[in-house]
């Protein structure tokens, strides 16, 4: 069987190489769009995780602080019980770099305390008019930038710092986001909270870490809908594209499939072969592909974090199309009559 399986390909080499690179692609494309799905539900939890604490305390009604806007007296922080409390600031705003602006999300914290993330390179925000912006932004240490037209002095770059499908976060001192934001050291968007927490201050509520980072995926869900619809089509091309060549393969050897029937070779072998023969291309496809989504991914304006689990789920599912998509070759073998051999050497 897999001697037969290799010499047909062989024959068929040119073909087999053009459908390998073909359904290669697809598969590439379908990596992406996994690594895509990855990143915008990771990105959120990667981020409240940087940030620390395991709750927010906002007023009532908030749904979270990177979905809504929140805003409670300072003095709040003096009712609230908590093991580790901070105030914090987290808003939207522009910032200017180099004739460019980008859309950020501020986030003001106090020095030392929960709101001020891992550093990646230089340092902390530790004085009015530092900032720390993620690495995506391309803005190395020392520059400066312009937000909410104050400017700022790059001290410090963190990583995986992201919110709603890419938008970076920078991160500054309490009384600089008080200003930005609310234009007065009274306010602040709510408190990070850690370890033991008792009674919250009148008119606020606990939201978990957890909890903010699901509500920041909320209004994602139509973007990984239509990815996934994507993913869907992409499946259906790769599946239409194996099954054609199974399919064709299945029609030019009708004869050889007689001829190989008339001498005793049972249909359980020939459909062996043919079926080997799908899931060589899907395999060879899917390792193409692995390979191919390394050069792809950097093209896309967003993080593309492939999962591990991807490199074997998708050959697996791809062995498995191959095996549906080819069954109507198959089916082709399976009723092919070894009669045909017989009239094909008196022609």
């Amino acid at each position: 069987m897999i001697l037969l399986t290799i010499r047909d390909l062989g024959h068929r080499f040119v073909r087999f190489v053009v459908v390998v690179v073909l359904a290669a692609v697809v598969f590439a494309l379908l990596f992406v769009m996994t690594g895509l799905v990855e990143q915008f539900n990771r990105e959120p939890f990667d981020t409240t995780a940087a940030i620390g604490g395991s709750g927010w305390v906002l007023a009532d009604g908030v749904s979270g602080p990177f979905t809504a806007s929140s805003s409670l007296p300072v003095t709040a922080i003096d009712a609230l019980e908590a093991e580790v409390k901070a105030p914090v600031v987290a808003s939207r705003s522009s910032l200017a770099h180099d004739g460019s602006k980008e859309e950020i999300v501020v986030l003001g914290h106090a020095a030392g305390s929960l709101g001020q993330p891992p550093i990646a390179d230089g340092r902390a925000a530790t004085a009015r008019g530092e900032i720390v912006l993620d690495k995506s932004l391309g803005i190395a240490v020392g520059e400066q930038v312009v937000v909410g037209g104050e400017p700022f002095d790059v001290v410090g770059r963190s990583r995986d710092t992201t919110i709603l499908a890419g938008i970076p976060l920078a991160f500054v001192m309490l009384e600089d986001a008080q200003q930005l934001i609310f234009r007065s050291p009274e306010v602040v968007s709510g408190f990070l909270v850690d370890g033991e927490i008792g009674e919250l201050p009148p008119g606020t509520e606990l939201i978990s870490a957890d909890d903010v980072a699901a509500d920041t995926l909320k209004p994602l869900d139509g973007a990984i809908a239509s990815i996934d619809l994507v993913r869907g089509l992409l499946w259906i091309v790769a599946a239409i594209i194996v099954g054609s060549v199974v399919y064709l393969s299945a029609l030019e050897r009708q004869r050889d499939f007689a001829v190989l029937k008339a001498v005793g070779v049972s249909n359980r072998t020939l459909l062996a072969s043919l079926a080997l023969q799908a899931v060589l291309v899907a395999v060879l496809s899917v390792a193409v592909a692995a390979v191919l989504q390394v050069f792809v991914a950097p093209a896309f304006p967003l993080r593309v974090r492939v999962p591990a689990d991807a490199f074997w789920q998708l050959p697996v599912l791809a062995v498995a199309m191959a095996l549906v998509a080819g069954i109507a070759g198959m089916r082709r073998v399976a009723r092919s009559d070894p009669a045909l051999a017989f009239a094909a050497g008196g022609a």
